[in-house]
């Protein structure tokens, strides 16, 4: 029964370390339910102020703030030079100083007492048809003051359409008034880490503190900067502010374990380790780092295909802090189709064992962290192996039972069933499905196995950077949409399911008839995912 209680210990593992983040999240729920984040705060209080105030008291209130509003944007003053860098023939006025946002957001804006650091905005892109546009005009819309804030477009498109529609929203945010700055490189070298950086280089004399970064298919809300900035304002120490995302997809089945997912990412995962202190990792977009400290750690990097995750480990090694706002939200849209899932998925985690290659050293030796945090940097990265261990129990439980170490109940088979369990309950949380959510993790848990190897291999396939295809649902993109063949690996484990399937009715194990049954069956379907998910 020795299997048994083999298995059993990796899922306990698993197990505890679920239950342990959960537990610390909902202990940071509580602790920010009582102490709220600061610009939380704020807007919590107007909240409360605005639900006492009378309809006739609040439309006063509205008046006369924008009578002030007005009053302050009349006063013309030059902002920042706008250095499009792209060639267009027509460069419009510089836009004038104001306070975007004075009037509607007066509660976040007063945290600040007028001093508003510069703010640079990067949007790398790169043949992003369905979002290039829509993510230009979106960052126009975010309140800061315009002197203080430069939107930074930094286009790798090779493709001649996408980049007409780069250019034309550049041109249309520069009539309106706004800072936007168009960067383009003749080469794609260092990938969005390589953008970046280019796009740093270009704006590094006129003193940018911050930068916010955004994929193409976020749309950060209009206070975004004033609810972020104000926290590295107040702390010098803190190198990026990572918001939570929200997804404007998922009604499939796809989408939709994608997002439970994604929200136990940011609800509990983020959130537990934020409020520990641990090291968490910034996300890639919808948040904002301290240029001192992208800096100090040695700026972005392109020998891992996530240059987030390598940053972020870098700034911590270097003794930054970093804090996740759970309450600012950032919608995107999560991959429709199953390819588009794959490629992401194959990057998040070939990614990671890049890092292990790369920094493994670097942790133990760092002097600017204690011995537990670099503990706890280990584990951060050995949670992707135990993972993947779980998934090969889930490959190996079939000859197991029927050949080597036969199902008898007794303790061993007890605590095995419990202890696997566990990760259902916790799930239960965000979903009444959590069964058929572990079941599409444990599906796909092959393939991100496969990514797993190849990363920590070092092979070719790792080390290239392709952008995850979206479609912009409600623009009717549905023409960009391409529909994978079967996949080679699923139909193989659907085979191998089905073979176990056979055994399992031949020697009468109807336990292991449904288990095999419902996984040979799962992988049919994801073998033609991109036609039924």
């Amino acid at each position: 029964m020795w299997w048994y209680i083999a298995f059993s210990i990796i899922f306990t593992v698993y197990a505890v370390d679920l239950l342990f983040l959960f537990v610390a999240s909902l202990f940071a729920a509580v602790t920010e339910y009582f102490v709220p984040p600061l610009s939380t705060a704020a807007t919590l209080q107007h909240k409360k102020q605005q639900k006492r105030l009378t309809a006739k008291e609040q439309q006063q209130q509205a008046a006369a703030k924008a009578q002030v509003a007005a009053s302050k944007d009349a006063k013309q003053d030059l902002s920042i030079v706008v250095d499009t860098r792209a060639g267009q023939n027509a460069v419009p006025d510089p836009p004038v100083k104001s306070m975007p946002g004075s009037s509607d957001y007066s509660y976040l804006t007063d945290l600040y007492n007028g001093e508003f650091p510069k703010v640079l905005i990067q949007l790398p892109m790169y043949n992003e048809d369905a979002h290039c546009d829509l993510i230009i005009q979106r960052c126009c819309k975010i309140k800061w003051p315009s002197h203080r804030i430069l939107i930074q477009v930094c286009d790798d498109s090779t493709r001649e359409s996408v980049r007409q529609k780069v250019d034309a929203a550049v041109i249309s945010c520069l009539e309106q008034g706004h800072n936007v700055q168009l960067v383009r490189r003749d080469n794609r070298s260092g990938y969005k880490a390589g953008a970046m950086v280019d796009g740093m280089a270009r704006v590094e004399d006129q003193g940018f503190e911050f930068v916010a970064i955004f994929d193409a298919d976020f749309e950060p809300p209009h206070d975004f900067l004033y609810q972020t900035v104000i926290h590295m304002v107040r702390d010098d120490n803190l190198a990026f502010v990572q918001t939570c995302w929200t997804f404007t997809n998922s009604d499939s089945l796809l989408t939709w374990a994608q997002k439970v997912g994604l929200d136990f990412h940011f609800a509990v995962e983020q959130r537990a380790r934020s409020f520990l202190g641990h090291f968490f990792n910034f996300n890639g977009t919808a948040g904002v780092w301290r240029v001192k400290a992208i800096n100090d750690a040695g700026g972005w990097e392109s020998d891992t295909v996530v240059e987030d995750m390598d940053l972020s480990l870098r700034v911590y090694l270097k003794g930054w802090r970093s804090i996740y706002l759970h309450d600012v939200k950032c919608p995107n849209e999560l991959p429709s189709t199953l390819s588009a899932y794959k490629t992401q998925q194959f990057r998040w985690l070939s990614g990671p064992m890049q890092i292990v290659r790369k920094s493994f050293a670097n942790i133990w030796f760092s002097k600017d962290i204690g011995f537990l945090s670099k503990l706890n940097c280990y584990w951060f990265f050995c949670r992707y192996f135990v993972f993947a261990i779980v998934t090969i129990v889930a490959l190996l439980a079939s000859p197991i039972v029927l050949w080597l170490d036969p199902w008898i109940w007794g303790f061993p088979t007890i605590y095995f069933l419990v202890s696997a369990n566990v990760a259902v309950v916790v799930y239960l949380y965000f979903t009444i499905f959590s069964y058929i959510f572990l079941l599409f993790s444990v599906v796909l848990g092959y393939f991100k196995m496969w990514a797993m190897t190849s990363g920590i291999l070092g092979l070719k396939k790792s080390k290239s950077w392709k952008v995850t295809l979206k479609f912009a649902a409600n623009d009717n993109n549905s023409w960009l949409r391409s529909y994978h063949k079967p996949y080679t690996l699923e139909l193989a484990l659907f085979a191998y399911y089905g073979l176990m399937l056979g055994f399992s009715i031949w020697y009468e194990n109807w336990g292991l008839t449904a288990y095999n049954g419902v996984m040979s069956f799962a992988f049919l379907v994801v073998s033609f995912g991109d036609y039924f998910l």
